[in-house]
């Protein structure tokens, strides 16, 4: 089974200094490997818009998370859910507005990563109603505050905590609450693919592991390897 995905979306899917790659994502994956006798190729260092790419042709059997969208829907198969990730607005704390929702961004300038879906909501909103650039990587994104280039980013809540705790940024960026949206995070199977057939046994998986506290254990590894900067 070959596994594509975000390479630094902590604690879900990333690459770590080491180069190791890992996540919860990838915990469950290997778990049911283990189970089933299957091998895992891990190919998180190919960049997200390769990967769907890779994955519409069934090059790549599944991504390692990815939010609910209806055209995806249309044209993958998703697990259901393992966690859940809250999309934030991040801010300069010298450039800081009242942000309690959408509305609130329109009239500023935003970025976002490139190549990625926040759900329909928000994606729909924004090109219809917000001013907003793509970074091709989100790893340095907050570059477009320091430098003024933007009001504000969108990021996923673990993805922006990561970036500001691995470049110690917390005196200089900052998260606005509440979220704009929480979305659920799912793993994302190519119709073309043989291990399609594994989802349905994978949900049966990610239920019992959620049960028993499995997949809170290891996201809080995760999110502490991250703190720790490990």
């Amino acid at each position: 089974m070959s596994i594509g995905g975000a390479s630094g979306w902590e604690p879900i899917s990333y690459i770590d200094p080491a180069g190791r790659q890992g996540g919860v994502a990838i915990d469950i994956l290997k778990q049911y490997s283990m189970d089933h006798g299957i091998r895992l190729d891990l190919l998180l260092d190919i960049p997200w818009s390769r990967s769907i790419q890779m994955l519409d042709k069934g090059e790549i059997d599944v991504i390692s998370g990815a939010y609910f969208t209806a055209e995806r829907d249309r044209i993958y198969t998703y697990s259901e859910p393992y966690i859940s990730d809250d999309v934030m607005v991040f801010q300069h704390r010298e450039n800081q507005f009242e942000v309690t929702g959408m509305h609130d961004l329109i009239g500023y300038r935003g970025a976002r990563p490139q190549g990625g879906s926040y759900g329909d909501y928000i994606d729909k909103y924004a090109e219809h109603r917000l001013d907003m650039m793509f970074s091709p990587t989100g790893d340095r994104i907050f570059n477009v505050l320091l430098s003024g280039r933007a009001d504000y980013v969108m990021l996923g809540r673990y993805d922006g905590m990561a970036n500001i705790s691995r470049d110690k940024l917390a005196n200089e960026i900052k998260p606005v609450e509440p979220p704009i949206v929480r979305n659920e995070v799912r793993f994302l199977f190519s119709r073309n693919s043989p291990c399609a057939r594994h989802v349905e046994n994978i949900n049966i998986l990610i239920e019992t592991l959620d049960e028993d506290g499995t997949l809170q254990r290891w996201t809080e590894s995760h999110l502490s390897a991250v703190d720790s900067g490990s």
